[in-house]
């Protein structure tokens, strides 16, 4: 079997989560067989998943793209949430949660300092619009980069008494290892349904701040880039515009919004107002994945039993 995720460019975070977690928890389901995925951590049930071979969902969930236009090579031992079962037509009861909570399973149980920071995290596709580091760094917040080392940013969220999140899996993450968190949103590739999705597993409700929109894209831009940018502004404002031609970045607005961001910052990490799941859905989620796991082992380990009988 090989594991299949998502690998973004620059790394990010939850996706990075997959070959940590899953070669831990269960080194023996891989090896060169490439006759089976195994579909984990993300946002991954969609037709461009690899069509040919067998898919075993674990965890993952709906939210991006087309759903698969067949589900014959799909077998889901569980999944992200209910919204995810619903929209698949599965069982309510293969909704467990996120595997990500399994981080638990993994590291050792002896607990880590908790400082008295509140920490911050950018969804990953965030990053180029914005200076979060400075932004972070004028309100006193401390700046979690998503494309980090993953066991990094692990010890950092263990380290913090309050994380503010616009990376679900830094919620997740967070929540697993019972660390207060606050849910919040900027921009329109924040996905309410995944949010959602993970929220309702645990019978809590998804109700994100807005910290508001802060552009600054003009900085990624060559000044040939910026003087087209400037001239598309010009032409459209003028009613000249063509819809053949690719719409100019937002007008950058880093100076007007810097404080604005950094004053919505200190205020939610002073608010007192934050998450954190029941004790007894956290640990019954935990219990439960780990009980399909332990399904999906013993289903593997009779696959090549049988395979090597018929050989």
């Amino acid at each position: 079997m090989k594991l299949y995720f998502y690998k973004d460019p620059v790394g990010n975070f939850g996706d990075e989560l997959n070959p940590w977690l899953w070669y831990t928890l269960a080194p023996e389901l891989f090896d060169d067989d490439d006759s089976s995925l195994l579909v984990g951590i993300g946002t991954l049930i969609n037709e461009q998943a690899p069509p040919a071979p067998r898919k075993l969902v674990f965890g993952s969930g709906v939210g991006y793209g087309r759903l698969p236009a067949s589900t014959k090579d799909w077998h889901f031992y569980c999944v992200r949430g209910p919204l995810s079962a619903q929209a698949l037509g599965l069982d309510p009861a293969l909704a467990l949660s996120d595997p990500a909570v399994l981080l638990t399973e993994v590291l050792p149980k002896t607990s880590v300092e908790r400082t008295g920071m509140v920490s911050f995290m950018p969804h990953h596709a965030s990053l180029r619009y914005a200076d979060w580091r400075g932004i972070c760094e004028q309100a006193g917040i401390h700046y979690i980069e998503p494309s980090a080392n993953m066991h990094d940013i692990v010890f950092q969220i263990r380290r913090s008494r309050l994380v503010i999140a616009e990376a679900m899996h830094l919620a997740i993450v967070a929540d697993a290892f019972r660390i207060p968190w606050v849910p919040v949103a900027c921009y329109d590739h924040v996905l309410r349904f995944k949010w959602d999705d993970w929220c309702q597993s645990l019978s809590l409700r998804y109700e994100p701040l807005q910290l508001g929109r802060v552009w600054d894209l003009e900085r990624h831009l060559s000044a040939r880039d910026r003087l087209k940018t400037h001239v598309k502004r010009r032409l459209k404002g003028a009613g000249l515009w063509s819809n053949n031609w690719s719409a100019p970045v937002p007008e950058t607005n880093i100076e007007q919004m810097r404080d604005l961001m950094a004053t919505r910052l200190q205020a939610i990490a002073t608010s007192g107002v934050s998450y954190l799941s029941d004790e007894r859905n956290h640990h019954r989620s935990i219990a439960r994945l780990m009980e399909k796991l332990e399904q999906l082992k013993s289903d593997t380990r009779g696959h090549i039993l049988r395979a090597a009988s018929l050989g």
